[in-house]
């Protein structure tokens, strides 16, 4: 249909129907009147006789050209409008409803991304396990609702936290979360989580009834490595799994490291760490 388009305008032009330089494809026109010989050009009757039969049919054929275009243009918008409904069915699918957080689905499929990367580009790759202290005595002596609420703040110290735009904050489970840290060594990860020390600290969420303190805090496990290829990736979250443990252990509210797992524990070098209070 576009070519029979194209020879009808550059005949209409071509018989003085519509100025040349108004055509729709003024080339075409330029071209069709260096085909045509010259006994054709020099008979005007029968080019306006053959522009005539071209103009009628182009008004059947022009009107269908443009609603096609018009189809085109409306098939675009809906693909358009269909694919930002997926990712904002992605996006919801991804994320916790209660923290406005990546959700654990979401955290996997970010971790297993991001821990390949670290292999395949040879950098170092940290994970912080964030656990609410003593959150079923808060939900105990403050209700259910005012649970959700505590998690929402904790939720937003760490969002604030963790502002570099390849950090992701998740909910790992319960009051439970965590912050993957692609990129960054032990010593970030370790000022990572005394930051959010310090901003929980701030906020002073009111709870007196806590034996740690009497504002909100969290227990923090905090790893580091350097992944290679065909590592299990699971070893990096049992390492920052022992280190929450070690902090809660030792009173809460701080956190801790190990460098090898409780597994191998009697090795010279593997020996836990544990960061001063917050």
């Amino acid at each position: 249909m576009l070519g029979t388009i194209l020879l009808l305008d550059a005949a209409l032009a071509l018989g003085n129907l519509v100025p040349q330089e108004l055509a729709l494809f003024p080339a075409t026109a330029y071209a069709l009147q260096l085909l045509i010989p010259q006994a054709l050009q020099a008979n005007p009757m029968l080019v306006s006789f053959l522009a005539g039969i071209l103009a009628t049919v182009a008004t059947l054929l022009i009107p269908a050209w443009k609603w096609q275009q018009v189809r085109e243009a409306k098939l675009q918008a809906e693909h358009r409008a269909l694919r930002a409904r997926n990712e904002a069915l992605h996006k919801q699918a991804a994320s916790d409803g209660l923290l406005a957080m990546a959700n654990r689905r979401e955290f996997e499929r970010v971790y297993q991304l991001e821990w390949r990367r670290a292999a395949r580009e040879h950098q170092p790759i940290s994970l912080l396990l964030i656990d609410v202290d003593h959150f079923k005595l808060y939900n105990d002596s403050y209700g259910h609702l005012e649970g959700d609420e505590c998690l929402r703040q904790v939720g937003d110290v760490l969002q604030a936290a963790a502002a570099r735009p390849g950090d992701l904050v998740a909910r790992y489970g319960g009051e439970e979360m965590a912050i993957i840290m692609p990129r960054t060594s032990l010593e970030g990860a370790t000022r990572m989580a005394q930051r959010v020390h310090s901003l929980l600290a701030e906020r002073a969420l009111s709870f007196p009834e806590s034996p740690v303190a009497d504002h909100l805090t969290v227990s923090i496990g905090v790893a580091s490595t350097l992944p290679q290829h065909g590592s299990d990736r699971h070893t990096l979250i049992k390492q920052a799994d022992e280190g929450l443990y070690l902090a809660k252990a030792k009173g809460r509210n701080r956190t801790g490291s190990v460098p090898r797992l409780r597994l191998i524990a009697s090795e010279p070098d593997s020996a836990p760490s544990l960061a001063g209070q917050a």
